[in-house]
Parts: structure tokens; C-alpha cells; sequence
């Protein structure tokens, strides 16, 4: 335990038994002090004790707060310390809550409350009025309501500084104070009925005020369980939703990341999470690598090294999910703990992606904050999951059917999509574009003295360099055996020159090394742009881009030409 919370408790303790020693010093300093009033004090005292007893049955914090009615009329009836000893057992029942002040329990404020009710007896309170006089009695019985509870209050965030039981809203904290002015004239009722040793009225008050408090506890509970019935409407709307627009939405998708971008999204809605991460199965290597993450606070990054261990692991090998509430209770050593598992996590959820019983990666999802997740919620994610598997596995069959697998850039059905569109675009609002023909020099002697994997692994090289100098609206694609076509949107023939001459110092830059045999090249170039060479479509301008092709390498290879307008 901190030396702040050693003090606390220590002042806590001090003030609560300063309060007792008083009462006790008065009793011993007053023989039979009380004894003239011994009917009334047993009345007051036995319904305090009730009433505090059954309202620390709930929570504190949400109902309307009777048992002060008994310590105000304590106040009209007893001299001192009868207020006080009845002030003690409405807050020792209920342990501390339940009478008035703050709305929670402890040891901090009991003492508060006792502070309050010794100071008011000590220093504050004036003589009481007649009980006839009704107006003056309620008026000196608000004073003392008053007092009580904001003294209280103030020293109770002073003895206990910390939070309440109950999460009540100011708002919601205004009107039950102001309801518990009810006080007021039942301790006033109360007084009057006690003071004519009318024990049938003031028994049928004190009951009243029971059944009341009762009433009221049962119809908090049912608020509470409405408010929850409310919440988890609430929350499966939501998750329906998510559902809904996550099925219309991502189904729609033919690009994995995009697909990893709307599965973060629609998971904050309704997962308190702080980090997120997607990992797949690797189609050649069959390892689980990373493919998209985020922790909290960060950009989203995708890649990673292959994940052996953890959890992800685990879910993906037994093809279920699973749910942790609290990482730090794990051992060490344990088999979870492992790669993906963020370090200051506590909570995780964690599902397999199952297409067709086959299991092709791994969602999960970390808090800091222990036990945030629930079964429900596994379920939930499960059902997304499903969702984002067949996603994902749609977006990689439209890759591979779209997408060179050696190279990386597109085939030629799904680019000449994108180029005939770019002519549209260009040709109805006066754009412009460029292409640009690639032909790679002497592939074919490497192919036939080093063989064709080696041919394949220096076409894969080759083609990494050339994306290193294209921008990001820019698309490749691979035309032929060593062929490659660019398309180069918003480009002048004088900015196509300039990125082929980048990738032409590139290449010749590049070296590949393949069983210990260093394989290097260089490409020749053909441009056409539109509308420089428009000759009225698009084929007569792919082949003037060819045509510019051919006359580089007849001009001796390694170089740049244009079409000669």
C-alpha cells in the first residue's frame, strides 16, 4: 500500500474515532442522560439501523436516500449525542453509505458524516423550534439537511478520495438530492408523533418510510435492468449493423488491404481494442506472416516476420477461436505469450479465417484493460471472421488472376481495363498520359546459359527496380516473356523521357545473384503520349509505343526513343 493511501486511512480512522470518544465521553460525562427519552431514541435508533441496512442492500449511488429522516429527527427529539449515536447506526448499517454525503461506502465516509453531525452538535446547530410551529420546524430541519450534506460531502472527498460505486451523472446526482427534501417533513411527521408517544402513527411512519425505500430499491433495480436491457439492445443493433455494412462492404472489395482497412474499422465500433492485427498463411511457404497491423496510436503497417508462436499459433493450428481476460495471470513461459502479443496487452480475442475448412490466417484483437471481452463478443468476432475469410480469399483469387506472380505487376487483360479507361478519361476532359514500351536486352542469353529459373529470379529483380521508379498512380504491366508496358497517367513526353531514363540507370544498376553467378543487363525503351502521337485510338498509339521500342534497339539497345511525330 502507497504512504498517500496509509494517510488516508489513518485520517479516516482518527476522525471516526474522535467521533465515538465524543459520544462516549458524553454518555460517561452525563449519567442516564438519554433516559427521559429512552422510547424515542429505541424508535429512532431501530429505524435508522433498518433503513441503512437495507439501503446498503443496493447500490448507494442510485436511489433516493431516506435514513437521514430518522438522523433529523434525532435532532428535534434528543439532546446530545442522541443525533449523533443515531447518526452512527443509520451509517454503520448501511457501512459507511446510505445516509447522506457522498454516494458510496467506507470507512471514509462514515467518518465524514460523523465529522459533520459532531460539528453540527458542537458549534452549528441552534435550539430547536417548537414542533407546533410546523414552518419553523421544516426551516430549521433544511438548515440541518443542509449542512449535513454538503459538509459531508466536502469531507468525504477529503477522508475519500476516491471513485464512487456507482457511475451516477451529475445530473442524475441533482435530482435525487433534490427528491431527498422528502426528509424534511417525514422527520418533522416523525418528530411530532414520537414527542406525543403516538407510537401507532409513528410506527406507521417509520413503516411507511421502510415500504417506500423498499419501493424504491425495486424500482432503481428495475431502471438498472432496464438501462442494461437497453445497452445490450444497443450493442447488438450495433453489432448487426457492423455485420450488415461490414457483408456489403467488404465482400465488394477486390483488394486485400482495403479488406484489412474495413475489418480494423468496423471491429473498433464494437470491440474496445488497442491493437488489431490480421496475419495469413503464405501460399508457397505455408508460414503465418503478418499482413496487417495496428497498435494503438500508430499507422497501420503490413509484413513481418513469421509467426511460430502465441497465440495466433494456436488458433490457427486448432482451427477455433479463444479469449484471454488477463495475459499477466499467464506464466511466463506459457505457450500463449509469443509472437503477436503486444506487450502491455492484458485482454485478447483471437479467430481463425476458415475458407472451406481450410484455415488461411488469423484475426486478433488486444486491450489494456483486463477482462474486456466476454463470450458474446468471441462469438461476434467469429461471425466477422467468416466474413472477412472469404473477403480476403476473393481478393487473392482476383489477384492471381489479375496480378504477375513473378513480377508483381498486372497481366495484360486487367492493365488494357485500366489503360482503355485512362484513353476515355483523357480523350473527354483534354488529359494526357504516356506509354512506355520495355524490352529487356539479352534476356534470352541468360535464360540459356544460366537456365530459366535463374532467367525468372533476374526477370523478378529487374522488376523490382523498375517499381522503385514509378510513382504510385503509375501502373506496370508484364507484356510479354521480357516485355513490360507503363502507363503513365498526367505524363508529357517530356516526364515520360525523364522516368524512362530512371528506370534505364536503374537496371543497369541492378545485379542479380543467383548461385553465385552475378547477372546483370540493361532494356531499351519506346515512348508514345497522348496527344502528342494520337493517331485517332488506342491501338495505333500501343503501336507507335511499339514501333518507338524496336527502333531503340536497332539504334544499338541500352536507350530511350520516342516516336518520331
Amino acid at each position: 500500500m502507497s504512504r498517500r493511501a496509509l494517510a488516508i486511512h489513518a485520517l479516516q480512522a482518527t476522525a471516526f474515532a474522535g467521533a465515538v470518544i465524543h459520544v462516549v465521553a458524553e454518555l460517561l460525562a452525563r449519567p442516564g442522560p438519554l433516559a427521559p427519552h429512552g422510547e424515542a431514541l429505541a424508535v429512532l435508533v431501530a429505524g435508522a439501523a433498518a433503513t441503512a441496512l437495507l439501503a446498503a442492500r443496493c447500490d448507494a449511488g442510485r436511489t433516493v436516500r431516506l435514513p437521514l429522516t430518522f438522523v433529523l429527527a434525532a435532532f428535534l427529539l434528543l439532546p446530545p449525542p442522541g443525533p449523533m449515536l443515531v447518526a452512527l447506526a443509520a451509517a454503520g448499517a448501511g457501512r459507511g453509505g446510505g445516509v447522506a454525503g457522498l454516494r458510496r461506502r467506507g470507512l471514509g465516509p462514515l467518518a465524514a458524516l460523523s465529522l459533520a453531525v459532531l460539528g453540527l452538535q458542537l458549534v452549528a446547530a441552534p435550539v430547536p423550534p417548537p414542533l407546533a410551529a410546523s414552518p419553523a420546524a421544516l426551516a430549521w430541519l433544511a438548515s440541518l439537511f443542509l449542512w449535513i450534506q454538503g459538509a459531508s460531502a466536502a469531507l468525504g472527498w477529503l477522508l475519500a478520495p476516491r471513485p464512487p460505486l456507482a457511475d451516477t451523472p451529475p445530473s442524475r446526482g441533482a435530482r435525487l438530492a433534490a427528491l431527498e427534501l422528502v426528509t424534511l417533513p417525514l422527520a418533522w411527521l416523525l418528530a411530532l408523533a414520537v414527542a406525543a408517544a403516538d407510537w401507532l402513527q409513528a410506527g406507521l411512519l417509520v413503516t411507511l418510510i421502510l415500504l417506500g425505500l423498499a419501493a424504491l430499491l425495486a424500482l432503481d433495480r428495475a431502471l438498472a435492468e432496464l438501462r442494461d436491457s437497453r445497452r445490450a439492445l444497443s450493442s447488438r443493433l450495433a453489432e448487426l449493423d457492423t455485420l450488415h455494412s461490414l457483408g456489403r462492404e467488404i465482400l465488394a472489395s477486390l483488394e486485400p488491404d482495403r479488406v484489412f482497412a474495413i475489418l480494423e474499422r468496423e471491429c473498433r465500433r464494437i470491440f474496445p481494442l488497442d491493437s488489431f492485427c490480421v496475419a495469413l498463411v503464405d501460399r508457397d511457404s505455408g508460414e503465418l506472416r503478418p499482413a496487417y497491423s495496428r497498435l494503438r496510436g500508430g499507422a497501420a503497417c503490413s509484413g513481418g516476420a513469421p509467426v511460430r508462436s502465441g497465440i495466433a499459433a494456436w488458433v490457427l493450428e486448432e482451427r477455433r477461436g479463444r479469449r484471454i481476460d488477463d495475459l499477466r495471470a499467464l506464466a511466463a513461459d506459457s505457450p500463449v505469450r509469443g509472437d503477436l502479443v503486444e506487450r502491455d496487452a492484458r485482454a485478447l480475442l483471437a479467430v481463425p479465417l476458415v475458407v472451406e475448412e481450410r484455415a488461411i490466417g488469423v484475426v486478433t484483437l488486444q486491450s489494456r484493460r483486463p477482462a474486456a471481452y466476454d463470450d458474446h463478443q468471441l462469438s461476434v468476432l467469429t461471425t466477422i471472421a467468416q466474413q472477412a475469410a472469404v473477403a480476403i480469399e476473393n481478393a487473392n483469387h482476383f489477384r492471381m488472376a489479375t496480378v504477375d506472380s513473378l513480377t508483381g505487376f498486372l497481366l495484360r487483360d486487367g492493365f488494357f481495363r485500366q489503360l482503355r479507361d485512362e484513353d476515355r478519361r483523357a480523350r473527354r476532359y483534354g488529359g494526357r498520359f504516356a506509354l512506355l514500351m520495355l524490352d529487356l536486352d539479352g534476356f534470352k542469353q541468360i535464360n540459356d546459359q544460366h537456365g530459366h529459373l535463374a532467367g525468372d529470379r533476374y526477370l523478378a529483380g529487374i522488376a523490382s527496380a523498375i517499381r522503385a521508379e514509378l510513382r504510385a498512380a503509375d501502373l506496370a504491366c508484364r507484356y510479354g516473356g521480357d516485355e513490360f508496358c507503363l502507363l503513365l497517367p498526367e505524363t508529357g513526353l517530356a516526364g515520360a523521357a525523364a522516368i524512362a531514363g530512371r528506370i534505364g540507370d536503374a537496371v543497369r544498376r541492378s545485379v542479380v545473384t543467383v548461385d553465385g553467378a552475378s547477372l546483370g543487363g540493361t532494356v531499351s525503351i519506346g515512348i508514345a503520349a497522348f496527344p502528342d502521337h494520337d493517331a485517332g485510338d488506342l491501338r495505333s498509339l500501343m503501336r507507335r509505343a511499339d514501333e518507338a521500342l524496336y527502333r531503340a534497339k536497332r539504334a544499338g539497345r541500352d536507350r530511350v526513343a520516342a516516336h518520331a511525330a
